[in-house]
Protein backbone atom coordinates (compact mmCIF):
# COMPACT_ATOMS: atom_id res chain seq x y z
CA UNK A 1 0.00 0.00 0.00
CA UNK A 2 3.27 2.19 0.06
CA UNK A 3 2.68 3.29 -3.63
CA UNK A 4 -0.93 2.74 -4.13
CA UNK A 5 -3.34 5.43 -4.64
CA UNK A 6 -6.25 4.95 -2.39
CA UNK A 7 -9.45 6.47 -4.08
CA UNK A 8 -12.86 7.49 -2.09
CA UNK A 9 -15.90 6.75 -4.03
CA UNK A 10 -19.13 7.41 -3.15
CA UNK A 11 -22.84 7.34 -4.49
CA UNK A 12 -23.85 11.66 -4.89
CA UNK A 13 -26.51 10.56 -3.05
CA UNK A 14 -24.18 10.09 0.23
CA UNK A 15 -22.16 12.81 -0.97
CA UNK A 16 -25.45 14.83 -0.60
CA UNK A 17 -26.90 13.18 2.40
CA UNK A 18 -27.08 14.33 6.08
CA UNK A 19 -25.16 13.26 8.89
CA UNK A 20 -22.59 14.89 11.13
CA UNK A 21 -19.23 13.19 12.25
CA UNK A 22 -16.44 14.15 13.87
CA UNK A 23 -12.75 14.22 11.84
CA UNK A 24 -11.56 10.93 13.15
CA UNK A 25 -14.86 9.15 12.54
CA UNK A 26 -15.10 11.07 8.99
CA UNK A 27 -11.21 9.43 8.40
CA UNK A 28 -12.34 6.00 9.72
CA UNK A 29 -14.66 5.90 7.11
CA UNK A 30 -13.46 7.23 4.43
CA UNK A 31 -9.80 4.88 4.95
CA UNK A 32 -12.44 1.94 4.92
CA UNK A 33 -14.11 3.41 1.81
CA UNK A 34 -11.06 3.37 -0.19
CA UNK A 35 -10.42 -0.23 0.19
CA UNK A 36 -13.56 -0.61 -1.75
CA UNK A 37 -13.65 -1.00 -5.59
CA UNK A 38 -16.80 0.93 -6.27
CA UNK A 39 -17.53 -1.29 -9.74
CA UNK A 40 -17.57 -4.67 -7.63
CA UNK A 41 -19.82 -5.92 -4.65
CA UNK A 42 -19.03 -5.31 -1.26
CA UNK A 43 -17.21 -8.55 0.18
CA UNK A 44 -19.74 -11.23 1.40
CA UNK A 45 -18.56 -10.32 5.32
CA UNK A 46 -18.73 -6.52 4.54
CA UNK A 47 -15.78 -6.11 7.66
CA UNK A 48 -12.66 -4.02 7.11
CA UNK A 49 -10.00 -3.93 9.57
CA UNK A 50 -7.29 -1.16 9.94
CA UNK A 51 -4.61 -0.97 12.29
CA UNK A 52 -3.39 1.77 14.26
CA UNK A 53 0.00 1.80 12.09
CA UNK A 54 -1.92 2.24 8.98
CA UNK A 55 -4.09 4.61 10.46
CA UNK A 56 -0.89 6.80 11.95
CA UNK A 57 0.88 7.10 8.63
CA UNK A 58 -2.44 7.96 6.29
CA UNK A 59 -3.37 10.57 8.64
CA UNK A 60 -0.01 11.83 9.93
CA UNK A 61 -0.87 10.90 13.83
CA UNK A 62 1.37 10.61 16.58
CA UNK A 63 1.87 6.84 16.35
CA UNK A 64 1.36 6.55 20.40
CA UNK A 65 -1.96 8.07 20.01
CA UNK A 66 -3.34 6.35 16.82
CA UNK A 67 -5.08 3.25 18.71
CA UNK A 68 -6.56 5.63 21.48
CA UNK A 69 -7.86 7.77 18.74
CA UNK A 70 -8.69 5.02 16.35
CA UNK A 71 -10.89 2.68 19.62
CA UNK A 72 -12.62 5.72 20.25
CA UNK A 73 -13.34 6.74 16.29
CA UNK A 74 -14.65 3.45 15.90
CA UNK A 75 -17.28 3.02 18.95
CA UNK A 76 -19.02 6.70 17.91
CA UNK A 77 -19.20 5.69 14.51
CA UNK A 78 -21.67 2.45 15.78
CA UNK A 79 -23.56 5.22 17.25
CA UNK A 80 -23.81 7.35 13.83
CA UNK A 81 -26.44 7.25 11.36
CA UNK A 82 -27.32 8.84 7.56
CA UNK A 83 -30.10 10.41 6.66
CA UNK A 84 -31.18 10.66 2.77
CA UNK A 85 -34.23 11.75 0.47
CA UNK A 86 -35.47 10.29 -2.46
CA UNK A 87 -37.94 12.94 -3.65
CA UNK A 88 -38.83 11.31 -6.61
CA UNK A 89 -40.36 8.65 -4.40
CA UNK A 90 -41.27 10.78 -1.38
CA UNK A 91 -39.16 8.46 0.44
CA UNK A 92 -37.16 9.28 3.77
CA UNK A 93 -34.14 6.52 4.87
CA UNK A 94 -31.85 6.57 8.04
CA UNK A 95 -29.44 4.13 8.45
CA UNK A 96 -26.20 3.16 10.44
CA UNK A 97 -22.90 3.29 8.66
CA UNK A 98 -21.57 0.13 10.45
CA UNK A 99 -23.16 -2.36 12.40
CA UNK A 100 -20.40 -4.64 13.96
CA UNK A 101 -17.40 -3.07 15.53
CA UNK A 102 -14.67 -5.32 16.88
CA UNK A 103 -11.13 -3.86 19.29
CA UNK A 104 -8.53 -6.49 18.80
CA UNK A 105 -6.50 -4.76 21.49
CA UNK A 106 -3.42 -7.16 21.59
CA UNK A 107 -2.62 -5.73 18.30
CA UNK A 108 -3.92 -2.72 18.24
CA UNK A 109 -6.57 -2.50 15.53
CA UNK A 110 -10.09 -2.42 14.80
CA UNK A 111 -12.47 -4.21 12.70
CA UNK A 112 -15.94 -2.89 11.36
CA UNK A 113 -18.73 -3.76 9.30
CA UNK A 114 -20.52 -2.00 6.76
CA UNK A 115 -23.96 -1.62 7.27
CA UNK A 116 -25.85 -3.76 4.39
CA UNK A 117 -27.84 -0.17 4.09
CA UNK A 118 -24.92 1.63 3.39
CA UNK A 119 -23.55 -1.09 0.71
CA UNK A 120 -25.47 0.09 -2.17
CA UNK A 121 -24.36 3.89 -1.53
CA UNK A 122 -20.54 2.61 -2.09
CA UNK A 123 -20.56 -0.67 -4.22
CA UNK A 124 -21.81 -1.17 -8.05
CA UNK A 125 -21.64 2.48 -8.85
CA UNK A 126 -21.71 2.83 -12.67
CA UNK A 127 -23.10 6.28 -13.26
CA UNK A 128 -23.95 8.96 -10.65
CA UNK A 129 -21.08 9.05 -8.14
CA UNK A 130 -17.67 10.73 -7.09
CA UNK A 131 -14.52 9.59 -6.80
CA UNK A 132 -11.30 11.24 -5.21
CA UNK A 133 -7.44 10.66 -3.90
CA UNK A 134 -7.43 10.26 -0.07
CA UNK A 135 -4.41 12.20 0.37
CA UNK A 136 -6.40 15.09 -0.49
CA UNK A 137 -8.45 15.16 2.45
CA UNK A 138 -5.46 13.85 4.96
CA UNK A 139 -4.17 17.43 5.98
CA UNK A 140 -7.57 18.42 6.64
CA UNK A 141 -8.55 19.09 10.60
CA UNK A 142 -12.12 19.41 9.75
CA UNK A 143 -15.18 17.51 9.43
CA UNK A 144 -16.64 20.17 7.50
CA UNK A 145 -14.08 20.87 5.16
CA UNK A 146 -13.91 17.23 4.34
CA UNK A 147 -17.56 17.79 3.73
CA UNK A 148 -17.34 21.06 1.51
CA UNK A 149 -14.68 19.71 -0.49
CA UNK A 150 -16.41 16.04 -1.68
CA UNK A 151 -19.60 18.44 -2.55
CA UNK A 152 -17.13 21.05 -4.49
CA UNK A 153 -15.32 18.40 -6.41
CA UNK A 154 -18.59 16.50 -7.34
CA UNK A 155 -18.73 19.11 -9.64
CA UNK A 156 -15.44 20.11 -10.67
CA UNK A 157 -16.34 19.67 -14.06
CA UNK A 158 -18.49 22.31 -14.41
CA UNK A 159 -16.37 24.77 -11.34
CA UNK A 160 -19.45 26.41 -9.89
CA UNK A 161 -21.96 25.05 -7.72
CA UNK A 162 -24.59 26.95 -5.80
CA UNK A 163 -26.21 25.59 -2.33
CA UNK A 164 -29.29 26.92 -0.31
CA UNK A 165 -27.96 27.83 2.84
CA UNK A 166 -31.01 25.28 4.17
CA UNK A 167 -29.39 22.50 2.36
CA UNK A 168 -26.07 23.01 3.51
CA UNK A 169 -27.69 23.07 6.99
CA UNK A 170 -29.66 20.30 6.85
CA UNK A 171 -26.36 18.07 5.00
CA UNK A 172 -24.25 19.33 7.96
CA UNK A 173 -26.92 18.87 10.66
CA UNK A 174 -26.45 22.24 11.45
CA UNK A 175 -30.14 23.38 11.62
CA UNK A 176 -30.12 24.81 15.38
CA UNK A 177 -26.35 25.77 15.66
CA UNK A 178 -24.99 28.97 14.45
CA UNK A 179 -28.25 30.48 13.34
CA UNK A 180 -26.69 33.97 12.35
CA UNK A 181 -24.76 33.81 8.87
CA UNK A 182 -21.96 35.90 9.92
CA UNK A 183 -21.47 33.31 13.29
CA UNK A 184 -21.84 29.84 10.42
CA UNK A 185 -19.36 31.85 7.92
CA UNK A 186 -16.67 32.25 11.19
CA UNK A 187 -17.19 29.03 12.46
CA UNK A 188 -18.08 27.11 9.61
CA UNK A 189 -17.85 27.74 6.31
CA UNK A 190 -14.50 30.49 6.03
CA UNK A 191 -12.60 28.07 7.93
CA UNK A 192 -13.37 25.12 5.69
CA UNK A 193 -12.71 26.83 2.93
CA UNK A 194 -9.53 28.38 3.67
CA UNK A 195 -8.05 25.35 5.00
CA UNK A 196 -9.49 23.53 1.03
CA UNK A 197 -7.14 26.35 -0.73
CA UNK A 198 -4.60 25.64 1.34
CA UNK A 199 -3.78 21.84 1.28
CA UNK A 200 -6.11 20.08 -1.61
CA UNK A 201 -5.78 20.28 -5.08
CA UNK A 202 -8.73 22.78 -5.82
CA UNK A 203 -9.25 26.57 -5.43
CA UNK A 204 -12.32 27.47 -4.23
CA UNK A 205 -13.81 31.03 -3.94
CA UNK A 206 -17.42 31.86 -3.21
CA UNK A 207 -20.24 34.92 -2.88
CA UNK A 208 -23.65 35.08 -0.90
CA UNK A 209 -26.89 34.67 -3.04
CA UNK A 210 -29.60 37.22 -1.05
CA UNK A 211 -32.89 37.41 -1.88
CA UNK A 212 -34.25 40.85 -0.83
CA UNK A 213 -31.78 41.36 2.53
CA UNK A 214 -31.80 37.68 3.38
CA UNK A 215 -29.08 35.63 2.35
CA UNK A 216 -30.38 32.21 0.99
CA UNK A 217 -27.72 30.56 -0.54
CA UNK A 218 -24.21 30.63 -1.65
CA UNK A 219 -22.46 30.18 -4.60
CA UNK A 220 -19.14 28.44 -5.31
CA UNK A 221 -16.66 28.84 -8.02
CA UNK A 222 -13.56 25.98 -7.85
CA UNK A 223 -11.02 24.66 -10.21
CA UNK A 224 -8.28 22.07 -10.02
CA UNK A 225 -4.79 23.89 -8.11
CA UNK A 226 -1.94 21.98 -9.93
CA UNK A 227 0.48 24.57 -7.39
CA UNK A 228 -0.95 23.44 -4.24
CA UNK A 229 1.70 22.35 -1.83
CA UNK A 230 0.20 18.67 -1.50
CA UNK A 231 0.25 18.57 -5.01
CA UNK A 232 4.05 19.29 -5.07
CA UNK A 233 4.31 16.49 -2.75
CA UNK A 234 3.10 14.13 -4.80
CA UNK A 235 2.91 11.93 -7.66
CA UNK A 236 -0.25 11.82 -9.78
CA UNK A 237 -1.65 9.17 -11.65
CA UNK A 238 -2.61 10.91 -15.21
CA UNK A 239 -4.68 7.47 -16.31
CA UNK A 240 -6.65 8.36 -13.15
CA UNK A 241 -10.41 9.71 -13.68
CA UNK A 242 -11.20 11.44 -10.67
CA UNK A 243 -14.91 12.44 -10.87
CA UNK A 244 -17.43 11.15 -12.46
CA UNK A 245 -21.21 12.18 -12.41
Amino acid sequence: MENEKLLVTKSNYLVEAGYKLSLNEQRLILFIISQLDGRKPMPKNGDFSISASEFSKTFNLPIKQSYEILDDAASRLYERDIKTFDKKANIRKRFRWVDGVKYWDGEAKVTLSLSRHVAPYLTLLHRQFTTYDLKQITQLKSAYSIRFYELFIQFINSGERFIYLEKLRDLFELTSEYPRFYDFKRRILQPSIDEINKNTDISVDWDVIKKGRTITGLNFIFEKNEHSSLQKKQERCPDTMEMFT
